[in-house]
């Protein structure tokens, strides 16, 4: 006391050492643990370190996205071929036609609002057209013959479609209500199977006037290119996405191989070396694919040709028999099909990634034709 009296900056010094030291008492019992009690209690120097580590985590996958639109198809499930859609799982059904006539080959309109189709009635076919959200269908062609194939120009304001009514397969031309129908062929031998490019206002289509089936391109003010001349029959003309190239079926007999031509005319080669019982090919969205159901001496498989490098990839699964035309989703992840399973004609997905097969209608009788829609 009398040091406190005396000196009182000694004392102040007593007292700043004397808290000094109880504070290092303090921390060396807590551990320096900002986490602790207030006693310091439960918590170890080691335990901290853990704590404040940073932690390694492994990278997760990227997750598939869910498949997304609708699948439009015709079925037979109440009695005739109608045009149906449905969402890629199966879940949602709803029946887009009803009509007393068979209404089969559905096309979607390049902005996935509308449908044409052909319908039958009386044994004479025609071409119409779906409003798919108000569901008004428009009577495209009212000719005595038949009337098929439609394929939509790439402004959704044309279709190309073949014709029948001048007693020859020609080549024709309606805009979408079914006015100003024009004939873009005219030869004695038949020319079918118009294909729209998805690009320009250029058509292919099949010809007989070769002396067998061969490719030809027309524009819609008439003009011609010749595309192949090949001893075998040429078929089933599909355009890539950028509307560059048209693969085709190169026929032997019932058995085909699988080609690709430019849209001049050059560049021609196979993507397969022997023919076999393939399907017509699908181009998928960035056309670095294609892809044909084929069938073959032990079942069924869809064969998948890179264009680049040339190289395949079968895929099948068991009690999954693939028929008819792929449709690609427009991610590129997925395809449809139809495809005889359980007894019947269905639809079946692929997820190309894990090869996964899943089956998405289950109705008695057939369902086919499958067109897949962003919306």
């Amino acid at each position: 006391m009398k040091i406190f009296k005396q000196h009182p900056l000694i004392g102040l010094l007593f007292l700043m050492l004397a808290a000094t030291v109880l504070s290092a008492c303090t921390s060396t019992t807590t551990g320096l643990n900002p986490l602790a009690g207030a006693a310091g209690e439960g918590v170890t120097p080691e335990a901290t370190t853990q704590a404040t580590e940073p932690v390694d985590v492994a990278p997760t996958a990227t997750p598939i996205p869910a498949p997304t639109g609708h699948i439009v198809f015709v079925s037979s499930r109440d009695g005739q071929m109608e045009l149906y859609m449905t969402t890629p799982d199966g879940l949602e059904i709803v029946r887009l036609t009803a009509n007393a006539s068979e209404d089969i080959t559905p096309r979607l309109s390049p902005d996935g609002t509308r449908i044409a189709f052909t319908s039958t009635v009386d044994n004479n076919t025609d071409i119409y057209v779906l409003d798919i959200a108000s569901g008004n269908v428009t009577r495209i062609t009212n000719a005595p013959e038949k009337d098929s194939a439609p394929s939509w120009s790439p402004d959704g304001q044309w279709l190309a479609f073949e014709s029948f009514r001048d007693d020859n397969f020609e080549i024709y031309i309606a805009s979408a209500d079914g006015a100003n129908q024009i004939r873009l062929t005219n030869d004695p031998s038949a020319d079918s199977t118009p294909v729209w490019s998805p690009v320009a206002n250029e058509i292919i289509f099949v010809t007989g006037r070769f002396g067998n089936s061969d490719l030809m391109r027309v524009d819609t003010n008439g003009s011609l290119s010749t595309l192949t001349t090949n001893p075998n029959p040429d078929n089933s003309p599909v355009w890539s996405p950028d509307g560059s190239f048209i693969a085709f079926q190169s026929f032997a007999d019932d058995l085909s191989n699988l080609c690709i031509v430019g849209r001049d005319g050059l560049n021609q080669r196979c993507l397969t070396s022997l023919p076999e019982k393939y399907a017509i090919p699908s181009w998928s969205p960035n056309g670095s694919q294609l892809a044909a159901t084929l069938q073959h001496s032990t079942g069924r498989s869809i064969h998948l040709f890179n264009v680049v490098d040339g190289s395949l990839q079968e895929l099948s699964a068991p009690g999954i028999n693939p028929h008819g035309t792929v449709t690609w989703s427009s991610d590129g992840l997925r395809m449809a099909f139809q495809a005889e399973t359980n007894g019947d004609m269905e639809l079946v997905s692929l997820l190309l990634l894990t090869n996964e097969f899943t089956q998405i209608t289950w109705s008695p009788g057939y369902d086919g034709e499958p067109i897949w829609m962003e919306q």
